[in-house]
């Protein structure tokens, strides 16, 4: 479905005049990287979540509880970012959502998630479950989007990451199985997405996509009760938000001094002379690995 309608998204985003803005502006490096690339038409990821939730609830996804929460996260995730998307079409250089109001309105959806699934987590410590859902919603949903910098890159990642969600929603019990269709249709609306976005890419999700795909992870791992592990085969994610973390940290706290030429780290490792294609490569297999140690390390577990 995705390599059906993505062309025709692709000419309606065009014509709409949706074309990625500048987003380097203050960064030279990073500017005169941005200088090299042509203009594309972004919000992609209108397409794949559209794609990903139809398919989703036409495989049975929607037919319990638990199925209209994610779709209740990835739609007010996705919502915030087709909101910041948009604010960045007003001018040349505009900005949109700084970082704190789109971080508490995150924040807002992950303790609604938790808060409407309490009965779904049969957690007795309901207080610890809501503030979980909080995190994890709030935490994929950007680190998913910090990653969103290079061609590919996010969605290669978030395809893997689903791919063994999926495999360990199978292995659960008729709950976690029921959110097989959902881990299966984002995956594939990922791959499919990476025919038009591979580099070069012809179309970038925006933040409504990477929002939105990092929400419908959280959740999905929450449901599944492998929040935990996704530490661990989402380690591209957690890397890429962290490495924002600490050079925003060093920066404050070491007098102006940098941790890393760049930030997020992806365009440290480029800015250091690895080429676009290879680097995003390069983390697609140790996204892959991550995932693969994650496999075994759970199996052993169980």
């Amino acid at each position: 479905m995705c390599l059906g309608v993505g062309r025709m998204a692709i000419r309606a985003l065009a014509r709409a005049q949706c074309v990625a803005p500048l987003r380097y502006a203050d960064c030279p490096p990073l500017l005169a990287y941005q200088a090299t690339k042509p203009p594309v038409p972004t919000m992609g990821g209108l397409f794949v979540l559209a794609v990903a939730i139809v398919v989703a609830a036409l495989a049975g996804g929607l037919a319990h509880r638990e199925g209209w929460l994610i779709l209740g996260a990835v739609v007010g995730l996705g919502a915030i970012g087709w909101y910041d998307d948009w604010l960045k079409f007003r001018g040349v250089n505009a900005v949109g959502l700084r970082i704190w109001p789109k971080l508490f309105l995150a924040v807002g959806i992950g303790a609604i998630l938790g808060l409407s699934s309490l009965s779904v987590s049969g957690s007795a410590r309901a207080l610890g479950w809501v503030l979980l859902a909080m995190v994890v919603l709030a935490g994929c949903a950007h680190a998913v989007n910090l990653t969103d910098g290079m061609d590919g890159l996010a969605v290669g990642c978030v395809a893997i990451a689903f791919s063994v969600l999926g495999l360990w929603a199978m292995q659960g019990d008729s709950r976690s199985q029921s959110l097989v269709p959902w881990c299966a249709s984002f995956a594939g609306a990922c791959v499919g997405f990476l025919w038009f976005n591979s580099f070069p890419a012809s179309v970038v999700l925006g933040d409504v996509g990477a929002l939105g795909l990092g929400a419908a992870l959280g959740a999905v791992s929450l449901f599944t009760h492998t929040a935990w592990w996704l530490l661990l085969v989402g380690g591209v994610f957690v890397v890429e938000a962290l490495s924002v973390m600490l050079q925003v940290a060093s920066y404050k706290w070491r007098g102006g001094q940098r941790m890393f030429r760049v930030a997020p780290i992806h365009h440290h490792f480029h800015l250091g002379g690895i080429p676009e294609p290879k680097l995003i490569v390069r983390f697609w297999i140790v996204g892959a690995l991550l995932a693969m140690v994650g496999l075994v390390l759970k199996a052993i577990r169980s």
